[in-house]
């Protein structure tokens, strides 16, 4: 199935903030929520300003005028890779991406959701998507298997540039979350996992957007969503998101971790000013459970399969760089 050509608008939840029960009505009927506007873009700006000129330090992007645009140059990566990481462990150390997930608008809706006491998980993400680079587009897939706990467990997403649907917003297969947790197979994307679709999905609508500056996208842990492939010529898809639950609920030790586990909380606080958002958790109440390796497992043949797909996708990058720089020569 084609999902951009198939896509139908998000609804929009501006008109259900103040009131909390038709706000969890909406989010418990369709599995997600989307606010237009609802965190103020210059706190965005100043984060994409950081992102950007480490990418550039690192060449990943042009520098110069061009900076703040995220024009990717040179092939791209992939996550887990040396070079990706490499760049990714100095974006986790930026201050303001972290105090973006404690902003109080953010958080005025989140409590909304799952009650007084849901908290921000340390576990801060950033996605670095490169243009024309499908192959490892995130799949159709659920949260929870990836961070298991609390089944309450609620995420949010928002771009660092207005990103309409061709430069590869997220998508959510509405009303997904009812059929509970879906079968895995393997993906080239994010997780290396994606959700098995049973014939009854058929029937539900794929929803998005063009986001805005500020748009955010609220999803539950069940709630099957995608990314569109960022079809620009140029322009990286910067984005954040972080993931909340509700206070007292399970959480695993994964959660508690910075993201890939490259770096200590020592490392990344290292040079942070604002105690407020260093080790918070620590004092939040929550129940630690066990993570369930046997949830995100996939079949011998399937992972066979996969190594397969990976080899040939870096052939065929390897072959698309080697292009650029003939024709660049």
């Amino acid at each position: 199935m084609d999902i951009v050509a198939n896509l139908q608008p998000f609804k929009e939840a501006n008109g259900l903030l103040g009131d909390e029960e038709a706000l969890r009505a909406s989010f418990e009927k369709d599995g997600y929520i989307f606010v237009k506007q609802l965190i103020d873009p210059e706190k965005l700006i100043a984060i994409r300003q950081q992102f950007t000129a480490i990418l550039a330090q690192e060449g990943w992007i042009k520098g110069g005028a061009e900076q703040d645009k995220a024009f990717a140059i040179g092939m791209p990566y992939r996550e887990g890779e040396p070079e990706f990481l490499r760049a990714y462990e100095k974006i986790q150390k930026v201050e303001d991406f972290h105090a973006l997930a404690h902003d109080p608008a953010l958080n005025s809706v989140i409590s909304s959701l799952l009650g007084m006491g849901a908290f921000p998980h340390p576990l801060t993400i950033a996605r670095l998507i490169f243009p024309n680079n499908e192959e490892i587009p995130t799949p159709p897939h659920q949260d929870f298997p990836n961070n298991q706990g609390s089944a309450n467990l609620t995420a949010s997403w928002m771009p660092l540039i207005d990103c309409p649907i061709s430069h590869g917003s997220l998508a959510v297969l509405e009303g997904s979350h009812k059929f509970g947790l879906l079968p895995l197979t393997g993906s080239l994307g994010a997780g290396n996992r994606q959700a098995v679709l049973p014939p009854e999905f058929e029937d539900l609508n794929w929803v998005g957007a063009d986001f805005e500056l500020g748009d955010v996208l609220f999803f539950s842990a069940l709630t099957v969503h995608t990314a569109l492939p960022n079809r620009h010529a140029e322009r990286m898809r910067l984005s954040v998101d972080f993931r909340f639950q509700p206070a007292g609920a399970a959480i695993t030790e994964l959660c508690l971790e910075p993201h890939f586990q490259t770096l200590s909380w020592d490392e990344i606080y290292e040079n942070l000013q604002d105690e407020s958002i260093q080790y918070y958790w620590r004092d939040n109440a929550y129940e630690i459970v066990p993570f369930d390796a046997e949830m995100h497992k996939i079949s011998d043949e399937e992972h066979i399969e996969l190594v397969a797909q990976s080899m040939r996708y870096q052939v065929a990058r390897n072959e698309r760089a080697r292009e650029q720089k003939s024709n660049v020569s």
